[in-house]
């Protein structure tokens, strides 16, 4: 499979699946497993579990769309444009976001939001990459890589302060009247 212009959307496709698990077992997950995170992470759990105690499934889920509406323009511009180089970094980004996923699960030693459909979709990803990575040179790759992980790494922090936000901003909106 060669044919750029039909490979690229299978990045909005894998990212919304992938997303879906986490979605629908974010919340349940971090209930059931608080005292494991907590007597195993300490210092980790301090610091991450208080943040997402403010995080519910809805303001996950807003999280979710900006990305997926993020790397769907990036998709439709890709291809319009006939420029693949920032796709190509994002997509790779993303590839080794599913990688951490694996790592965690390693780590946690239990069931991780997001593995089971990573683990679906790293092979998938990876005979995508294998392809598309003979379309462009090494430096191109290298160069687009970095700039997809920085751009993964900012946008995360920001989606989660968003995420913050839109949590407290529901509480209000259930209580107008």
């Amino acid at each position: 499979m060669n044919n750029i212009q039909v490979i690229i959307w299978f990045f909005p496709i894998l990212f919304i699946f992938h997303d879906f698990e986490e979605i629908i077992f974010m919340r349940v997950w971090i209930s059931k497993n608080r005292r494991y995170l907590c007597k195993k992470f300490p210092m980790l759990s301090k610091k991450l579990l208080p943040h997402f105690d403010n995080i519910t499934t809805s303001s996950f889920a807003f999280g979710v769309a900006e990305e997926f509406i993020l790397i769907s323009t990036i998709t439709v511009i890709s291809y319009v444009m006939n420029w693949y180089s920032l796709w190509l970094g994002l997509f790779i980004a993303f590839t080794l976001h599913l990688v951490v996923h694996c790592f965690q699960t390693l780590i946690v030693r239990k069931y991780v939001p997001a593995i089971v459909t990573s683990i679906i979709c790293l092979p998938i990803c990876m005979y995508i990459i294998k392809h598309i990575m003979q379309l462009f040179i090494l430096n191109t790759v290298i160069f687009y890589s970095i700039l997809g992980f920085i751009i993964m790494i900012v946008n995360l922090g920001v989606i989660h302060k968003f995420m913050d936000t839109f949590s407290r901003w529901l509480v209000q909106y259930e209580h107008q009247s």
